[in-house]
C-alpha cells in the first residue's frame, strides 16, 4: 500500500511539471518589446518583438508614426515621450509603451559642429533682411547657454552685442527701440569675439534706459570656437555660463548685433528696426 501510495504521488507530480511547462511555454505567442539608445535628439531603437510580421510605432511627438521594424527618430525636443510599439501577426496583435527619455545633445565648444546636425534653428532671417547675420541654434544644457551662429562670409563678430532677457518680462531691463515688439534686456554681453575682449552688464534700475554694470568679462563666462565655413556660411558656436545670469524660469530672450570696427550695425539676429521686431526664446 505504501508503495502504491508513492507510485501515485511520483505520477501526480510528473503530470503538474508537464502542465506547468505546457502553459510557461509562449514560443508561439506575439509580444511587442523594444530598446533604445538615444543620441542627441536621434534615437535608435530595435525591436524584440517575437512572431510578428507587421509594426506600428507612436512616438508620442505629434509626428508621423513609422512602420519600420528598427526606426530611427529625431524628437524635437527635450523631455520625456511615451513610444508605443504596436506588433501584429496576423490577427494577433500585442502592444508595448516605455518612456523614452531624451536630454539632448552633449554641446561641446571644439569648432566641431557635428553635435548640432539634430538641433532645430531657433530663427532664421529671411533671406537678405538681417545683414551678417543669417540664423542661430540654440541649446541649454545643465550649466550653459550654447549658441550655433551662421551668417554671411562678412560675419566676423568684430563687435557683438548679445542682449538677454532672462526674467521672461518684456516690461523690465533695457526696452530696445530696435525691438519694438519685444526686448526687456536685463544682460548684455559686448565685445570682439576675435579680438579676445568684452564684459557681460548686468541692467541697473530703475527705468528701462541704458544702465548697466560690469558684473564679468568674457573670459571668465564665455568660451568660443573658431570660425569655420559650412556650406558657404561664416559658422560659429558660442556659450555661456548660466550662472552669471542668475535665476531662470522655463526660457530666455535674446538678440544679436554685430558691429564694424567704427561700431555701425552690419547684422541683427532677430532682424531689428521693424513693427514685429521682438527678441527669439531659448527652451531652458
Amino acid at each position: 500500500m505504501k508503495k502504491n501510495k508513492l507510485y501515485l504521488l511520483g505520477v501526480a507530480l510528473s503530470l503538474l511539471v508537464t502542465v506547468s511547462c505546457e502553459k510557461d511555454d509562449s514560443s508561439s505567442e506575439t509580444k511587442a518589446v523594444f530598446s533604445y539608445i538615444a543620441d542627441g535628439y536621434k534615437v535608435n531603437f530595435t525591436n524584440f518583438s517575437t512572431n510578428a510580421t507587421e509594426y506600428h510605432w507612436e512616438f508620442g511627438d505629434q509626428t508621423e508614426a513609422s512602420t519600420l521594424k528598427n526606426p530611427t527618430h529625431v524628437f524635437p525636443a527635450k523631455g520625456q515621450f511615451l513610444v508605443t510599439l504596436t506588433a501584429k501577426a496576423g490577427e494577433l496583435i500585442s502592444t508595448f509603451t516605455d518612456t523614452v527619455l531624451i536630454i539632448g545633445p552633449n554641446i561641446k565648444i571644439d569648432g566641431d559642429f557635428t553635435d548640432w546636425a539634430y538641433v532645430g534653428y531657433t530663427h532664421q532671417n529671411e533671406p537678405g533682411t538681417g545683414g551678417t547675420l543669417l540664423g542661430v541654434k540654440t541649446f541649454a544644457s545643465s550649466g550653459y547657454l550654447n549658441f550655433y551662429l551662421e551668417g554671411t562670409t562678412d560675419c566676423s563678430l568684430t563687435v557683438m552685442d548679445l542682449y538677454l532677457d532672462s526674467d521672461n518680462m518684456s516690461t523690465t531691463g533695457l526696452i530696445s527701440w530696435m525691438y519694438p515688439a519685444g526686448s526687456g534686456a536685463d544682460f548684455l554681453c559686448e565685445g570682439s569675439v576675435p579680438g579676445g575682449w568684452g564684459d557681460v552688464f548686468a541692467h541697473v534700475g530703475p527705468g528701462n534706459d541704458w544702465s548697466w554694470n560690469a558684473i564679468s568679462t568674457f573670459g571668465e563666462t564665455f568660451q568660443f570656437s573658431a570660425f569655420k565655413t559650412v556650406d558657404g556660411k561664416h559658422a560659429i558656436e558660442f556659450s555661456i555660463k548660466r550662472s552669471v545670469l542668475g535665476s531662470m524660469s522655463k526660457f530666455v530672450n535674446f538678440a544679436i548685433v554685430e558691429s564694424n570696427e567704427g561700431w555701425s550695425e552690419v547684422g541683427t539676429l532677430p532682424v531689428s528696426q521693424t513693427p514685429e521686431s521682438k527678441f527669439a526664446k531659448i527652451a531652458l
